[in-house]
C-alpha cells in the first residue's frame, strides 16, 4: 500500500472517530474538533503541495500535538500542570517534524540542530503573542492559568498570572527544545563512535 493510501486511510479513521465523538457534542467541542480536524487536514495538504514527504509516524506525531492542544483543551481549566507539561512535550514533538525537514539541507549537524532550536523558540514566541492578541481583543483567557470555580460552571479562578505564565510557558518549550538537541546530539555521537569501530 502507498504511503498517500495509507494516509488517506489514517485521515479517514480520524473522521470516523471524530464523527462519534461528535455524537457526543457540544457547542465547545464541535469547535474543537472541526479546529482540530482543520490542522490535520492543513498538515496534510502543506505535505502534499510543498512535498516534504512525511512519514507516516510524523502524522501520528502531529495528530497528537493537536488532540493534546485542541481537543483536550477543557483540561488546561481542570488541572493547573496541563498547560506546562504541554509546553515541554510538545516542541520536543514539533522538534521531530523540524527536524525532519531541515535534515535535508546541505549543512553540517550542529547547523541543522541550531536551525531546528531556532524555528521551536521562534514558534513558540509568535504563539505565545498570539495568545496575547487573542486574549487583548476578545477576552479568550489564553494567557494565565485559570481553574475552574466550583461555585459556577462558567466561573474561572486565575492561579497563575498572565506575564508569569507566558514566561513559564516560553521557559519550558525551551527546555522542550533542548532535551530533544540534547538527544539528537547524544545520538549522533553514538553513531560516529560505532562508525569509527
Amino acid at each position: 500500500m502507498s504511503h498517500s493510501k495509507k494516509r488517506i486511510i489514517y485521515l479517514l479513521i480520524g473522521i470516523v472517530i471524530l464523527a462519534i465523538l461528535y455524537g457526543l457534542k457540544n457547542t465547545s467541542y464541535f469547535i474543537r474538533a472541526s479546529t482540530f480536524l482543520f490542522s490535520i487536514l492543513i498538515f496534510y495538504f502543506s505535505n502534499l503541495i510543498f512535498k516534504f514527504n512525511f512519514k507516516t509516524y510524523h502524522y501520528f506525531i502531529f495528530i497528537l500535538i493537536s488532540a493534546l492542544g485542541i481537543l483536550f483543551s477543557p483540561l488546561y481549566s481542570i488541572s493547573p500542570n496541563y498547560d506546562k507539561v504541554l509546553h515541554l512535550i510538545s516542541p520536543i514533538l514539533l522538534s521531530i517534524l523540524i527536524f525532519y525537514l531541515v535534515d535535508r539541507a546541505k549543512v553540517d549537524f550542529s547547523t541543522k540542530l541550531l536551525i531546528t532550536f531556532s524555528i521551536i523558540l521562534m514558534s513558540l514566541t509568535l504563539f505565545e503573542i498570539g495568545e496575547f492578541l487573542l486574549d487583548k481583543f476578545f477576552d479568550l483567557k489564553l494567557q494565565g492559568v485559570f481553574i475552574r470555580d466550583y461555585s459556577g460552571i462558567s466561573k474561572l479562578k486565575i492561579i497563575i498570572d498572565r506575564n508569569d505564565d507566558t514566561m513559564i510557558d516560553l521557559i519550558s518549550g525551551t527546555i522542550g527544545a533542548l532535551i530533544f538537541t540534547g538527544y539528537k546530539s547524544l545520538e549522533n555521537l553514538v553513531y560516529k563512535y560505532k562508525k569509527k569501530k
